[in-house]
């Protein structure tokens, strides 16, 4: 017998008589690992979801106890452990004859129970204990193997048993590997994500190491010269993955952390060189731990724990693995966002967990939102919407990229668990879940889930049944929409009709639904709409809207000069859109909109602008000439626009690569690229003639559009020409022939309006400015059918305007622009 041998036989008496029994809850795959890490993997080298969840079928015929495990990590040289693990156990069927573990190509030296050798086969991947009488229903037995060998990681560089720059440590995930969970690499288990047991973790270390592991330090014993043994005891249920351990000469950092619930240990460990750098880094981990009992309920592991390791971030209950070059830069919002998306698995996966990695968003997409919600609760509600904004725009331009389609959450391809719609678009999920519940029924319901699974796994449909059951909302719409499907929808407010009514105004509103690579039309959809008034004073209210048209009538306490629909971003929908005020002239960034910068070239002196643009993901409505317009993307100008304003701006055409926004338009000569315009929905589009197309090089299908005069209203690309579009209102249907001319043109004191009539019957001029807003009118007295009048604008801002004239009865007659310089 060995002395490593005799060792572990002694320790084996010790341990017996002080009952170690742990365990902890816990589930994570990873940011550089979990959060931050996202890998796509060779479908070929992977089963069908029955292989890669059918180790979950032994769980159902043995409930393992508990895992007592011995490791020995003084062999920093080899890289090697020496280990045995004690495996309590309860038959859950009749005639039990044998246990079958996994363990991943480690060296069985035996297996033994009460001192006795059982037999067993091993194969590298699958050990099967002979057990020496069958078990029946309610047998509960235990046994003990001795084990050896260099653990093997997991190919990705994430997962398993490491020595690595002077850490010996694990990360329970393999994101390269089948089964994910990675636990077998270093001891034998049941390695899936619906097997709990508590666990006893007993780390031998030498060399001025010490070994720390998840759960209740308990003790440690000195077993002569610098050889140390340090006990652990987890005694919450967690399934083999969420279990750590990490040897090295590190330094600690305690804390307490002091909240509603009670008072917790905080405690960081890194090495000496690092740990004033940690303490910078983790300031914000007290708002984190504040932030996710205020949505989700008191924490349950005790110890709130963090060790530096070379790779992670991997979840571990009570002590998570953390990367050690993650804090390099202090409090960064990298830094704070990792930090607070693996303490969120705390809750997410740890309490509750996924039973097969078809819906791994149950616990990366809501870890992922605790870590947009920690933005909110530590620095505020405009840095929590540039967070849950960011992190759509990544999902809507990237995840089918990244994965290589559009996917739904639920039922996920094996080898996009990882990926960037699990974490990414579930966390743009959870957010839409907020909008359609409200903040208080999202934070009862998703404690109702913690509260009710603890210590469990769920799947989508379970998730979704007791959302519902605890707040009364009934979420198959939301489940059907943004879970068991894939792409998403966006909302146009086509028109609006104003009613007085009282002391304000009864708004119809008509809205249109569109999709963006989403198989149907969502329903039961809780949209806001927020309403300006001329001094910008906002009210927002919200309605319902289902399948492709909606109306709805709201109330609205004052006349709105200008709406828009979603403005507070409640829900991620496929539409980006921001605002930003004007002041003076000069170059303004409009985030999301995929804009190349607005140029605010005209504005009166002491006025300000509010400009607004919204670019839709979804298909402009089609031109009756049949022209094609983008079936993909447009965009919508608005806001409260003074007399005067004139802006220019940038648009980017990209058509190079199938897939991109715009090769369904540039796959024939990019000559045809043209940009088209309307005033409002309803409206045909017409060739917008103020802007300027500039390729990047000849027919590659990229190029810039730069817009020299902004005027309200929608743009769209399109593959053809059309007429040109002559101004920024709806003149009617009935359009004469009519040719209007205004001279000269620009022009800073007075102009003539000429036009040829049909008639000589007085017409009606008017002037408006570029949001269409009236500004003059009079009636003329045409003779011989020869209109000339002279129109005095140099008391008028610089800027855009329109001509308008019409007949007595109102019908449109011609309109044009009219430029003041």
């Amino acid at each position: 017998m060995t002395t490593t041998r005799l060792l572990f036989s002694l320790l084996l008496i010790t341990l017996a008589s002080s009952s170690i029994l742990a365990q902890i809850d816990m589930d994570s795959p990873g940011y550089n690992g979990c959060g931050f890490y996202h890998m796509k993997l060779d479908p070929a080298d992977w089963g069908n979801e029955r292989e890669n969840c059918g180790s979950n079928a032994r769980s159902d015929s043995i409930d393992v106890l508990n895992y007592n495990v011995t490791l020995d990590v003084t062999d920093f040289g080899g890289k090697k452990i020496n280990a045995f693990c004690k495996i309590k156990f309860t038959a859950k069927q009749n005639g039990l004859d044998f246990l079958p573990l996994d363990l991943l190509k480690l060296t069985v030296d035996s297996v033994t129970q009460n001192g006795a050798a059982l037999a067993f086969d091993y194969n590298d991947t699958l050990l099967n204990v002979h057990l020496p009488a069958s078990l029946n229903i309610g047998d509960t037995s235990e046994l003990t193997v001795f084990y050896n060998g260099k653990p093997t990681a997991d190919p990705s560089g994430f997962g398993g048993f490491v020595f690595e720059n002077g850490y010996a440590y694990n990360l329970g995930i393999g994101l390269s590997s089948n089964p994910y969970n990675f636990g077998r690499s270093w001891h034998p288990c049941f390695d899936n994500f619906v097997e709990r047991a508590t666990y006893d973790l007993n780390v031998i270390s030498s060399g001025g190491r010490k070994g720390y592991g998840i759960g209740q330090f308990i003790d440690e014993t000195n077993l002569g010269g610098d050889t140390l043994l340090r006990r652990y005891r987890m005694n919450l249920p967690l399934p083999t993955y969420l279990v750590g351990t990490a040897t090295s000469n590190y330094g600690e950092i305690h804390r307490q952390y002091t909240g509603q619930y009670g008072t917790y240990p905080m405690l960081l460990l890194g090495k000496p060189g690092d740990t004033t750098q940690m303490k910078t880094s983790f300031q914000y981990l007290p708002d984190a731990v504040g932030m996710l009992e205020s949505w989700f309920g008191p924490y349950r592991w005790g110890q709130v724990g963090y060790v530096l390791t070379t790779a992670g971030a991997m979840e571990h209950a009570s002590l998570i693995a953390f990367p050690d070059f993650s804090i390099d830069g202090g409090a960064t919002d990298g830094m704070n966002r990792l930090m607070a998306h693996e303490l969120g698995h705390h809750w997410w996966g740890n309490v509750t967990t996924l039973s097969c990695p078809t819906n791994m968003w149950i616990k990366e997409g809501n870890a992922e939102y605790s870590a947009h919600l920690f933005f909110e609760y530590t620095f505020g509600k405009a840095k929590f919407l540039q967070q849950v904004k960011n992190n759509f725009y990544n999902v809507v331009k990237n995840a089918h990229v990244d994965d290589g389609d559009y996917l739904p959450l639920s039922g996920l391809p094996y080898e996009n668990t990882y990926g960037t719609h699990t974490y990414n678009g579930g966390a743009a999920a959870m957010h839409n879940l907020r909008g359609y519940l409200g903040d208080s029924l999202f934070q009862q319901g998703m404690r109702s889930i913690l509260d009710t699974y603890e210590f469990q796994s769920v799947d989508a449909e379970l998730f979704r049944d007791q959302l519902t059951a605890n707040t009364g909302v009934d979420l198959t719409s939301f489940f059907d929409d943004w879970i068991f499907a894939p792409g998403y929808s966006l909302f146009e407010l086509d028109s609006m009709h104003l009613t007085p009514a009282g002391n304000g105004y009864e708004a119809r509103l008509f809205v249109q639904q569109k999709l963006h690579h989403a198989p149907h039309m969502h329903t039961n959809v809780p949209m806001e709409i927020t309403f300006f008034d001329e001094n910008w004073q906002t009210y927002t209210t919200e309605f319902m809207a289902s399948g492709e048209y909606t109306e709805a009538v709201v109330n609205v306490p004052f006349q709105p000069v200008w709406q828009v629909l979603n403005d507070n971003h409640k829900l991620n929908l496929a539409r980006f859109q921001d605002r930003t005020v004007i002041k003076n002239t000069g170059t303004f960034a409009l985030s999301y909109c995929d804009l190349g910068g607005l140029n605010a070239i005209a504005l009166p002196a002491g006025d300000s602008a509010l400009v607004s643009f919204i670019h839709y993901l979804g298909p402009a409505d089609p031109d009756p000439s049949g022209l094609q317009i983008s079936a993909n993307h447009y965009w919508r100008y608005g806001g409260i626009l003074p007399p005067g304003f004139n802006a220019k701006v940038q648009l980017t055409y990209k058509g190079s690569s199938e897939g991109d926004l715009d090769h369904d338009l540039t796959t024939m000569p990019e000559d045809s690229l043209t940009l088209v315009w309307r005033p409002r929905p309803g409206v045909n589009w017409g060739q917008y003639p103020y802007y300027k197309k500039i390729p990047l090089s000849a027919n590659d299908g990229n190029g810039f559009i730069r817009i020299d005069s902004l005027l309200p209203g929608d743009y769209a690309f399109a593959a053809g020409s059309l007429p040109l579009a002559t101004g920024v209102l709806d003149f009617g249907k009935n359009k004469a022939n009519v040719n209007l001319s205004i001279f000269p043109n620009p022009a800073s004191q007075s102009v003539t309006v000429q036009a040829l009539l049909t008639s000589n019957s007085p017409v009606k001029m008017e002037l408006f400015d570029a949001t269409g807003r009236l500004l003059r009118q009079q009636n003329i007295q045409v003779n011989g059918g020869l209109l000339a009048q002279k129109l005095e604008v140099g008391n008028l801002p610089t800027g855009v305007y329109f001509v308008k004239i019409s007949d007595e009865s109102g019908r449109f007659q011609a309109v044009e622009k009219l430029i003041k310089n």
